[in-house]
């Protein structure tokens, strides 16, 4: 995989990405952290400029992020120091991690399959990752995700784009739980799956 385009864009990729990065990241975080233990490790593959990781750590998590380009590993060192690495999808960390996630990035698995079944290899609680369900089919991606005890999937109805009013944000967090908010993801947002070990 190429990482020039992603090179190019290190120094300003989360404001680039997206119109309210903090708030974006801090509902990622919540919802990471709302299904982990205190203190737990979360190994976050295709970090970026580490966003994610600077608010899992003030949780209180042990982070650690990896990704392919070398100009978003030297962004997010600045911040993080070697807590976040260089490498592809085939990392290994040196030990198994309580929590394995990726965003946004599933799609860039050769073999996505390949790909959930090595992770499940090194991590003893949580995999939880999201994907656009308009570009790839959900019942494809959920039997790609096998050997886990149980799979939850929800939406995320947090744009990633755009910033909503207050009152109607709300009230999107109080849908996701609900069966019917699927039907938002028909048109925008993305569906977020949670595999337990």
């Amino acid at each position: 995989m190429s990482t020039q385009k992603y090179d190019a864009i290190a120094e300003s990729y989360s404001d680039r990405d997206y119109a309210d990065a903090e708030r974006y990241y801090a509902r990622r975080a919540r919802v990471v952290a709302a299904q982990l233990a205190p203190g737990s490790s979360v190994l976050d593959f295709a970090c970026g400029d580490g966003g994610l990781g600077r608010l899992l750590l003030a949780l209180g998590f042990d982070y650690r992020g990896v990704d392919a380009s070398e100009r978003m590993v030297e962004v997010a060192q600045r911040a993080l120091g070697d807590r976040v690495v260089r490498g592809t999808l085939e990392y290994a960390p040196p030990e198994p991690v309580d929590a394995t996630t990726i965003f946004r990035s599933l799609y860039l698995a050769p073999d996505r399959r390949a790909f959930l079944e090595h992770v499940h290899g090194f991590t003893r609680s949580k995999l939880i990752f999201d994907f656009d369900p308009r570009a790839h089919d959900r019942g494809a991606v959920l039997a790609d995700v096998h050997g886990w005890r149980r799979v939850e999937v929800r939406p995320f109805l947090l744009p990633q784009r755009a910033t909503l009013p207050r009152p109607l944000q709300q009230l999107l967090y109080a849908l996701e739980p609900l069966p019917g908010a699927r039907l938002l993801t028909a048109v925008r947002f993305p569906l977020l799956v949670s595999a337990t070990a």
